[in-house]
């Protein structure tokens, strides 16, 4: 069962029509097993609900009091508010190993975000029913794990459910997936630092076989989110971060409690600059399990009232700002309005696509008017159709697939996901099966001179095209070909990376009868979105006037070299490919 809020207006030019201004939906509701946050959100709505609020005597005003209490604003702002005071509550809770990171504070902030981001990206996947959803129920875990909650200090949880999901288990390839084995260095030298490998059967109280079945159907995803970033330097010497490891001195401690807590007050005055105020928080899981998720992000003109992958931008812009010691005080005091408004970020996407995209008509012979209303028209979500003519349409896909995109400053990823959005939505309308932007990419892979990996890259793409949804194929190419994104803060370009995973999942089709569900691995998005300071010039030598043939050649093998790394599957072929980048740089 789906309702929809839909709220209209007058038109402007003729006022016997009116215009859509936007539809919020409650989608999904199940009659038999109902979600919990739409039980919340109907008795949100009911007359009696409304009355203790509103004065609702008539339509218009029912109308109204329900379009305030399905603001997704308020949404957000709820949901910032208990992540916000479980990421500092669990702040002093938590242990990481200190190879790298020295400070505490630093270590374990940068630690619990990408947490976040691994559980998050999860708990959307877990929405296409890829993920077996008793390993989040205290019940179902109960019977699964040895020391579960038996006190303060019990930690199996987080090592023997989430580290093996991340680590060992979406990030490798099903029917490749086994426990590394126990026992010395010498006995078991094949399964040392192999981060791939389930580890702690310890702690389960099922066998291993059975681990193994649990997790037996959950797709192998790639992509880079679920890395372990344990790494070993060229002397052999391994540095812990996630600490993914045997060695109990080098194991992270982040206890049960943080994710199964009942509701409890806790004291976050000093953190939040207030006095005597009492903050609530619960187990992370149970924060997660009273939402709604949404796979396909909201647009101006529809929007469902649940947490989509943009809103969760919003709230990782937030935490991300909280973290940030030039800009945490100030963060911490406005509770979960320190980001940029989609209003703001919708209007810098539209006008920097219609200044390129008009260049471009224009140097077709189209005039700046004629190109300007068809833009809009193009561009707008109220309109349906494709406003150009078959050479207009082609000049666009064209300018669209040569186009490069760089946001400096990326932060959480708003602007080059509304770019990407906009781009799927302008292909949509110019070429609604794809045919033109599918021949484009293969007249690209056409032109790679090793045979085994012109056909291979033809192959690719087929199957990007063939089974999943149309916006797929859309999203994928303008991910490897346009999007670039740079971030001084390596924890903000992670956030980046998982909404475009997300944004290519949601187009995707689980299939029980193909290879990995039928779900196509992710690519790797290291050279797309790159942490750095962009304010510091790169050193390089003075351009000659004539430009060396061998560095023309060289930067040809790097282009061919990053479109491989973008789609391998191994973590030892994307290591191979990060090598030879390095080395042709």
């Amino acid at each position: 069962l789906t309702l929809s809020v839909i709220d209209r207006r007058i038109s402007k030019r003729d006022e016997s029509k009116d215009v859509l201004e936007k539809v919020t939906l409650i989608k999904d509701i199940s009659i038999e097993k109902p979600h919990r946050a739409h039980i919340e959100i109907l008795h949100d709505l009911s007359l009696g609900k409304l009355r203790e609020k509103f004065s609702v005597t008539n339509f218009v005003e029912l109308h109204r009091a329900w379009l305030k209490i399905l603001d997704t604003k308020e949404l957000n702002r709820r949901f910032y508010s208990e992540l916000s005071n479980w990421y500092f509550w669990a702040m002093n809770k938590v242990e990481y190993p200190d190879d790298i990171e020295k400070d505490s504070e630093t270590r374990n902030s940068v630690n619990l975000i990408r947490l976040l981001t691994r559980i998050i990206f999860v708990w959307f996947i877990k929405e296409k029913r890829l993920i077996p959803e008793e390993i989040f129920f205290t019940n179902s875990v109960n019977k699964l794990l040895r020391e579960f909650l038996e006190s303060e200090e019990s930690c199996s949880y987080y090592k023997a459910i989430l580290q093996n999901l991340f680590f060992a288990v979406l990030n490798q390839k099903m029917g490749e997936r086994a426990f590394a084995k126990n026992g010395s260095f010498h006995e078991n030298k094949t399964h040392y630092g192999v981060k791939s490998l389930l580890r702690y059967s310890e702690l389960f109280k099922i066998e291993e076989s059975e681990v193994l079945e649990l997790f037996k159907e959950v797709p192998f995803l790639n992509g880079g989110l679920f890395d372990c970033l344990d790494v070993t330097d060229e002397g052999g010497k391994v540095h812990y971060v996630d600490g993914f490891s045997r060695k109990k001195s080098k194991q992270p401690f982040v206890p049960d409690y943080l994710f199964f807590s009942e509701e409890k007050s806790v004291d976050l005055n000093e953190v939040y600059g207030t006095t005597s105020k009492i903050y609530k928080v619960k187990g992370l899981l149970d924060i997660l399990s009273s939402y709604k998720f949404t796979i396909a992000e909201n647009t101006p003109v529809e929007e469902e009232v649940a947490l989509d992958p943009e809103l969760l931008g919003r709230v990782f812009e937030n935490l991300l700002a909280s973290y940030n010691p030039e800009t945490q005080t100030t963060a911490r005091k406005q509770t979960g309005s320190f980001y940029t408004p989609r209003e703001i970020v919708n209007y810098m996407v539209d006008e920097s696509l219609k200044y390129y995209l008009k260049q471009n008509l224009e140097e077709a012979g189209m005039s700046s008017e004629d190109a300007e209303v068809g833009l809009d028209f193009l561009i707008g979500y109220n309109e349906k159709g494709n406003p150009f003519n078959n050479d207009e349409t082609q000049s666009l896909i064209k300018a669209i697939d040569n186009c490069k995109i760089l946001d400096p400053a990326c932060g959480s990823g708003a602007f080059p996901m509304g770019i990407l959005h906009k781009l799927v939505h302008i292909l949509h309308k110019l070429d609604p099966d794809n045919a033109q932007w599918k021949e484009r990419q293969i007249r690209k892979a056409e032109n790679i001179e090793d045979p085994v990996m012109r056909e291979q890259a033809i192959e690719d793409i087929e199957n990007a095209f063939l089974t999943n949804e149309l916006d797929y194929g859309r999203k994928l190419f303008l991910i490897e070909n346009c999007i670039h994104g740079v971030d001084i803060q390596p924890i903000a370009v992670q956030i980046s990376k998982l909404r475009f995973f997300i944004s290519l999942i949601v187009d995707q089709k689980k299939d029980t009868q193909k290879e990995n569900m039928g779900i196509l691995s992710l690519p790797n998005l290291e050279t797309k979105f790159v942490a750095a300071n962009t304010l510091i010039e790169l050193d390089k030598p003075k351009q000659m006037k004539l430009k060396d043939p061998e560095i023309t050649e060289l930067e040809d093998q790097l282009k061919r070299v990053r479109h491989m790394h973008f789609g391998v599957k191994t973590r030892r072929d994307k290591l191979k490919y990060q090598e030879e980048d390095k080395r042709i740089r």
